[in-house]
């Protein structure tokens, strides 16, 4: 038995050795790999865990076409200011959840409609001793997925009494897919992903992906799992695998939606579903429901609030004759609805009696009523009116609902 474990040894050594040599000439002679996916360095770092998150204390200026103005994160990589993890004596605590609406970026801090919900709720039911108080998670491109993971990493830690996963209808399905990265610190940052096994429904815990590695998708092998976890701790830190990466991500391409139309997030809008689309709904829809069995066993009640899409809002503003000219310039979405998947989303938190609101219809009105448009024309995320007139909606809606009471 010696005899022949000394040969197997030895090879699995001198491999050993020669991956490591070979790694450092990579890392000495040849450039940095290729940025396949955006390019994020200065501004999030890539977690195991998460994906991605905001790089804690960061602080920069942010310059697009439609605005310029100063960014800080807080101290856990947030656009937020600091919060003690230890829920302070008479407050109530509202966990902020979700991707770049929530994050809100495009405006300074104090316009963002999570700053705003706070202000608003203490305005009108708080006083001296009795505040409200509201944690921002929000970090762009994340999916419920992500948010769930952060949740178990960080976000139950503040111990909330209410936690609000603002779902934007427009990528948080096909960000649920597996696949979804950036490009951070030289190296493909993939999210971590929760896959629907046969007839199990979701696993629970988080799977890596591998570019060259087939996903779980139905089929989940607990092998598969393993060497998926094994891989993961090379593909996070090798340049060597980093350099064949984009050989891999040609090889076997990442399942999405939607890619016959100029904006992937149309297909969700259509009632013949693509394979892919039933399973993001599938995946969204575990992933949800397990979020508000979490929160709700570290006693907190969850509601969903959804976003719609520019182009959708776009779209339900037009008058019949504009939009059957419409379907004429583009027949693929002639039988689009602009609130199908809305509709679907708030059937499934119907069900599980998660409190819900689809803030589409009640902005779109406002948009018709004023002419005052929400969304920024390119980057198409809220405007400072756009945050503000999302979080009156919401105070009014948390008031009226019951998940807020005035405090005594």
């Amino acid at each position: 038995m010696k005899s022949k474990l000394i040969p197997i040894l030895l090879i699995f050594i001198s491999i050993t050795v020669s991956l490591i040599l070979l790694e450092i000439g990579v890392r000495l002679f040849l450039p940095p790999p290729p940025k396949l996916f955006e390019n994020y360095d200065d501004t999030y770092v890539c977690s195991a865990n998460m994906g991605w998150v905001g790089r804690p204390n960061y602080q920069g200026q942010l310059t697009r076409e439609e605005y310029d103005h100063p960014i800080q994160f807080n101290q856990i990589g947030m656009y937020d200011t600091d919060h003690a993890l230890k829920k302070p004596a008479d407050t109530f605590r509202i966990l902020w959840v979700g991707d770049s609406f929530a994050q809100a970026l495009q405006v300074d801090e104090t316009e963002t409609a999570h700053q705003q919900v706070e202000n608003l709720l203490n305005e009108r039911l708080g006083n001296e001793q009795k505040q409200f108080e509201v944690i921002s998670t929000g970090v762009m491109g994340w999916g419920t997925g992500q948010q769930l993971s952060h949740y178990r990493e960080l976000g139950r830690r503040y111990q909330a009494d209410l936690v609000l996963l603002l779902f934007f209808m427009g990528n948080d399905v096909n960000n649920n897919l597996p696949g979804h990265a950036l490009t951070i610190d030289g190296f493909n940052c993939f999210t971590p992903y929760y896959p629907i096994c046969d007839d199990e429904g979701l696993d629970p815990d988080a799977w890596s992906y591998i570019p060259g590695l087939a996903p779980a998708w139905g089929a989940c092998g607990v092998g598969q799992k393993w060497l998926a976890e094994g891989a993961g701790l090379i593909q996070r830190n090798s340049y060597l695998f980093a350099r064949i990466e984009p050989l891999l991500l040609a090889w076997q391409e990442r399942r999405m939606y939607g890619q016959e139309f100029g904006l992937p997030f149309a297909a969700l809008y259509l009632p013949d579903e693509e394979p892919e689309v039933s399973y993001g709904w599938q995946v969204t829809e575990g992933v949800l429901a397990q979020f508000e069995a979490e929160a709700k066993a570290d006693g907190a009640d969850f509601a969903v609030t959804t976003i719609g899409p520019r182009e959708v809002m776009w779209l339900a503003s037009l008058t019949e004759d504009q939009r059957q000219s419409f379907y004429q310039s583009d027949p693929s979405f002639y039988h689009a609805q602009v609130d199908y998947p809305n509709q679907r989303l708030q059937r499934f938190l119907n069900e599980q009696e998660i409190p819900n609101l689809d803030l589409q219809p009640p902005m779109l009105n406002y948009m018709t009523q004023t002419g005052t448009d929400l969304y920024l024309p390119i980057d198409r995320h809220w405007t400072a009116d756009g945050n503000r007139v999302a979080a009156e909606l919401l105070v009014d809606w948390l008031v009226g609902a019951g998940l807020i009471e005035a405090m005594e």
